[in-house]
């Protein structure tokens, strides 16, 4: 099994929620907490907050508007992850002035925008994830590696405010269910036809990977999802 064999899995309802706890989590801050370090090293709230501004912002003009001009022509790959970092950076630097009203106000509107770009998206069309694959794979997947993503900065916010609540809870199951997909592409390792690996993610699911042929790349999967109805339902894309 391979992403390109099961039912598309439509998480965009789930991003109109998060991107509405991430609003809620910026109107309760303070000064302090909004230029509070985070779990990155050298980042704070605010340059999180940052940094998914960016990535919404990126995802209109590449996706939407079709201009490429902000994406990275790295053909090394030892030198990509400097090169990216370097970008981040210089958003950073030249975000730096902007206060915690006018972000919000930003990520407010770039997450309508969001939401109205993916409404028009073939969820069987090609996107691309590069850490489950060289090649294309499904667009819903790449729609929930976007929202796997905010979670994690999300957490990295919370943490050291203590302000994490339900928020971990609520879309850890979609969020271990899609980065389970990395297992057959970032697990290589030499192995006999048929060895068989088995990863149990508790709300993520229950995940059985098989070698299909000795020493070739490509292993199958099958997911057992969880029996918890508010999991099924996040992980499905079912209204509650």
């Amino acid at each position: 099994m391979n992403l390109w064999d099961v039912d598309p899995l439509n998480v965009r309802p789930t991003l109109v929620e998060e991107r509405r706890d991430l609003l809620a989590l910026l109107a309760v801050l303070s000064p302090d907490q909004w230029t509070a370090p985070t779990e990155v090293p050298g980042w704070t709230v605010k340059d999180l907050a940052l940094h998914i501004l960016d990535d919404d912002l990126g995802w209109l003009s590449r996706g939407r508007d079709s201009d490429s001009s902000s994406l990275l022509t790295i053909e090394d790959p030892s030198e990509f992850v400097d090169a990216l970092a370097a970008k981040n950076q210089r958003w950073l630097d030249g975000a730096a002035g902007l206060s915690l009203p006018v972000v919000a106000g930003l990520l407010e509107w770039a997450g309508n925008q969001m939401d109205g770009y993916y409404a028009t998206l073939d969820l069987a069309g090609e996107g691309r994830v590069a850490w489950a694959s060289d090649g294309p794979v499904p667009i819903w997947f790449d729609i929930a590696q976007d929202l796997t993503e905010r979670w994690v900065h999300q957490m990295q916010m919370r943490g050291p405010l203590d302000l994490v609540g339900e928020y971990r809870d609520a879309y850890l199951p979609l969020v271990l269910r899609t980065l389970a997909w990395a297992l057959p592409h970032q697990l290589t390792l030499e192995a006999p036809t048929n060895t068989t690996v088995d990863v149990d993610l508790g709300s993520g699911g229950r995940w059985h990977l098989v070698r299909h042929r000795a020493f070739a790349e490509a292993i199958a999967i099958c997911v057992y999802p969880p029996r918890d109805d508010l999991a099924h339902r996040r992980m499905s894309g079912r209204p509650g």
